[in-house]
């Protein structure tokens, strides 16, 4: 899957590039916008990986992450020995942490998984890009917690994940941890993403990992402009990952 303006013959043209280039180089990674020549892509053959991915997606959209979620699977398996609990703000309907509480067998951890969200798309107070509500004003029409519900069932069967819905960073008052080891940042808002950060940035311990979900996507330069002053600000740097994620490590 790829995002895009196609118009007229523009997915044919696509689609025959892509095979020419799979007869020129022979193994070629193609989903989410991002094209990989010659990569061995490994994660495509981890079993564990792949049963958790496959349980959890469901839409073509969440079947083309498998990169993206392969960076989120490592840094949650690498942040099991680092002190302090995960954190997610902007949820959705919780597709990334689903696959990742399961790749880990999160319910038997020590730590405590939390995922901040509205479930009713960006406030508008804090929406200055202007982005689209429609995908969560269509899912909420008939049934405003539809969402919201959706997710506290796929996190039913874990007793150390909480589901906290609300405005960030108020939501933060009712559950919020006192260290974190491993924090993924996808509000789609430079107000709410740097919000967030002000509060739990400092919690994050030495070691652990920030995850910024679209952090290299051009279409997200607001939100890459303002973390990038924040981190540095605080003598830390955010690598762009060819996944569109930024990764910052905790010094």
């Amino acid at each position: 899957m790829f995002y895009g303006k196609f118009e007229g013959n523009d997915k044919s043209i696509f689609q025959d590039s892509l095979k020419a280039l799979r007869r020129m180089f022979g193994r070629v990674y193609a989903q989410d916008n991002l094209i990989a020549l010659q990569r061995t892509a490994g994660f495509l053959t981890d079993k564990r990986f792949r049963a958790a991915f496959d349980r959890h997606a469901q839409s073509d959209q969440e079947k083309s992450l498998g990169w993206r979620l392969h960076i989120l699977t490592w840094a949650a398996e690498h942040c099991l020995s680092v002190p302090g609990d995960y954190v997610e703000c902007g949820v959705y309907r919780g597709f990334s942490f689903a696959v990742v509480a399961d790749y880990v067998n999160f319910a038997s951890v020590q730590k405590n998984l939390f995922l901040y969200d509205t479930f009713a798309g960006i406030p508008e107070a804090l929406n200055s890009e202007n982005r689209s509500n429609a995908r969560y004003e269509e899912e909420t029409a008939e049934d405003p917690d539809a969402i919201y519900s959706h997710v506290v069932r796929t996190f039913a069967a874990y007793p150390n994940i909480k589901v906290v819905r609300g405005i960030i960073p108020d939501s933060f008052a009712e559950a919020c941890p006192e260290q974190i080891a491993l924090l993924h940042v996808d509000l789609n808002s430079s107000k709410s993403e740097i919000a967030a950060l002000e509060v739990l940035f400092d919690k994050v311990t030495p070691g652990g990992f920030v995850i910024f979900d679209d952090y290299g996507w051009v279409g997200y330069q607001e939100q890459k402009r303002a973390e990038d002053i924040f981190a540095g600000d605080r003598g830390h740097q955010i690598v762009e990952l060819p996944t569109g994620q930024g990764l910052l490590i905790k010094r």
